[in-house]
This record gives structure tokens, C-alpha cells and sequence, in this order.
């Protein structure tokens, strides 16, 4: 048999372990705060959110979000459960199209 096509073993595979794990748990931050740093590209559309859905619902609803991501015409927005997407879909998404100027909005839950 050709020895390019030889797949190791069970018990051949080689494994490497990080010598340093460690997990460590970080305080859950509203989504202005992280979308100020890691993408303030979307902050003028958080803004005009929030002055069309007012300073509780924004508070309740999008404030709570995972993460956005936004490509041209569509946004991507990603939920803390099944109930967060269904209300933000109830509540949130005409606003949601007028305030990021998309036409395509896809909500997925991520628990």
C-alpha cells in the first residue's frame, strides 16, 4: 500500500493540550457600549434606533442583543433565546429596517 494513503490509528493521532486553560467569565455589557469599540460603523443606526422604539424598548429589546452584523441591505442580529428573536420580530423589526436603512432582516436565536 502506498504510504501517502496510510491513515494513522486510534492510538497514533498526536494530541496537544494548551498548558495555560483557564476560563474566566466577563460581565454581559449592553450592545452600544461593545458596538462603540468593536464596530462604530453601526453606532448612527443604534442611535436612530433608539430615538424610534424611545429609551425603555430600546433598553428591554436591543440593548440585550448578542451581536449585529450588518452587509448593504441586509442585517443579522443575534438573540439571547427563541423569546428575545420572537419579540424583537413583533416589536422591533420595522424600526429595526428604517434605522440601519436595510431591507432584509434576519434574527436568529443563539440558546
Amino acid at each position: 500500500m502506498r504510504p501517502d494513503l496510510v491513515v494513522p490509528g486510534e492510538n497514533e493521532e498526536k494530541f496537544i493540550v494548551a498548558k495555560e486553560t483557564r476560563v474566566c467569565t466577563v460581565p454581559f455589557t449592553p450592545l452600544e457600549e461593545r458596538m462603540q469599540q468593536e464596530k462604530p460603523y453601526l453606532m448612527e443606526g443604534l442611535e436612530k434606533l433608539r430615538e424610534k422604539l424611545g429609551p425603555e424598548k430600546f433598553k428591554k429589546y436591543i440593548s440585550t442583543i448578542h451581536n449585529i452584523n450588518k452587509s448593504g441591505k441586509a442585517i443579522l442580529l443575534i438573540a439571547n433565546s427563541e423569546m428575545h428573536r420572537t419579540n424583537l420580530e413583533r416589536e422591533c423589526i420595522g424600526a429595526i429596517m428604517e434605522a440601519f436603512d436595510v431591507d432584509n432582516v434576519r434574527i436568529v436565536a443563539q440558546g
